[in-house]
């Protein structure tokens, strides 16, 4: 499955945690075509999803930059890792989560193959009590020598998916973020964020993720 149309924007200036967040819902709520945002952590962060509880995640990072994710999954810390987010909007055929999630790593595992990493996909999830994404794999996620160096939360609703994903413990190779466009896109055409969607997240920001009942809730 390729997609016939991809955005993709490679945002280089590094942001806050609450800010990255509010552009990925910004870009959610008003894509028409899908869209791949790269991003940078302008200081050390943890995002987590949107169940975990706050005093747990508090507890362990205090210090650093917090935020609660729209998208499930567990505590990821953030600052050598490269981050994503592929939005796939509604008014389209929305497909499975799983299948989603499976095809995305899918085209990060041929990525790392083709530059001589031995990427392997993980076939069923592994049991574990640890809220920190990176300490166990889901199925689907991508593991290099047993140690899991990529995973991803999704939203799904009426208006489509959200994926948000993070790759770590890994050299990325050069020109990774040109590759993996091109592996959803045969010709991903290259964007900026408009001020519009600026606007829209700093709006966000203050609503949501710069919030402390939005982040601190139990």
């Amino acid at each position: 499955m390729k997609f016939e149309v991809l955005r993709l924007i490679q945002d280089r200036i590094p942001k806050i945690a609450a800010e990255n967040m509010a552009i990925d819902e910004a870009l959610f709520l008003t894509a028409e075509s899908p869209v791949l945002r790269f991003y940078r952590w302008s200081r050390p962060s943890v995002s987590f999803g949107y169940f975990t509880a706050w005093s747990e995640v508090n507890q362990q990072f205090g210090q650093r930059d917090l935020v609660r994710r729209w998208t499930g999954g567990g505590i990821v810390e953030h600052g050598l890792d490269l981050t994503y987010s592929l939005v796939w909007p509604g008014g389209r055929e929305i497909p499975a989560v799983t299948d989603f999630y499976r095809h995305v790593h899918d085209a990060v595992a041929k990525v790392f193959k083709e530059t001589g990493f031995p990427v392997e996909v993980a076939q069923s999830s592994e049991p574990s009590d640890s809220q920190a994404c990176f300490d166990k794999a889901v199925r689907y996620d991508l593991k290099v020598e047993n140690a899991k160096i990529a995973g991803a939360a999704i939203r799904r609703s009426r208006k489509g998916l959200l994926l948000q994903g993070s790759i770590q413990r890994v050299e990325i190779p050069p020109q990774f973020e040109m590759m993996f466009a091109r592996e959803l896109c045969d010709r991903p055409n290259a964007d900026v964020l408009s001020n519009r969607i600026v606007e829209y997240a700093n709006c966000i920001v203050k609503e949501k993720y710069g919030a402390a009942d939005w982040n601190r809730r139990s």
